[in-house]
């Protein structure tokens, strides 16, 4: 049923679900893996995602990780390469969040 005519409250998955996305940084490293073709390095993220700690994003990450909203790759190189891509999921999330932002833009 669409949403616009739902009238039960949110589920307790739907509900975590966006206190997860409305959590600091999140929506915004979304955004910036979707920017890049849905992939990027730690620190790539970090760099366009100005302001965010190590701590926080690593945090970040994982949480979207959990949600399977991104992957995290491992390559064995000295020193170590990880990559973090979005899924499909995550890749439908983002282009929500990307309409979202350009109707935010929209002039009034």
């Amino acid at each position: 049923m669409p949403a616009s005519k739902r009238s039960t409250p949110l589920t307790r998955a739907e509900s975590d679900l966006l206190q997860d996305l409305s959590a600091r940084w999140t929506m915004h490293i979304l955004l910036v893996l979707h920017a890049s073709n849905g992939a990027g390095r730690f620190g790539e993220i970090q760099e366009a995602v100005s302001g965010i700690s190590n701590r926080v994003l690593s945090s970040r990450l994982a949480g979207l990780e959990s949600r399977e909203l991104v992957s995290r790759s491992v390559i064995a190189t000295r020193p170590v390469t990880i990559t973090y891509r979005l899924t499909s999921l995550g890749q439908q999330v983002a282009a929500a969040l990307t309409h979202l932002r350009d109707v935010a833009e929209r002039p009034e």
